[in-house]
């Protein structure tokens, strides 16, 4: 079984999301399900890279255009 890991950099932290079981891309938000752990929600985040082999995803939050 591939296991998945997601990891959130924001304001220059990162915090690692891990197995991972699936990872839906909404038009404001992004879901992330795992096996042991609730689901998160996630806003403001985009998709920075998809690495299969590592099985791993980076999403980046994004900075307001209004700050």
């Amino acid at each position: 079984m591939c296991n998945i890991k997601v990891k959130l950099i924001s304001d220059g932290s990162e915090e690692l999301i891990e197995d991972v079981t699936q990872i839906e891309f909404g038009t404001s938000v992004i879901l992330v399900s795992t096996f042991f752990e609730q689901g998160r929600t996630l806003s403001g985040y985009k998709p920075v890279v998809i690495d299969f082999l590592q099985g791993s995803v980076v999403l980046e939050k994004q900075v307001s255009q209004d700050q």
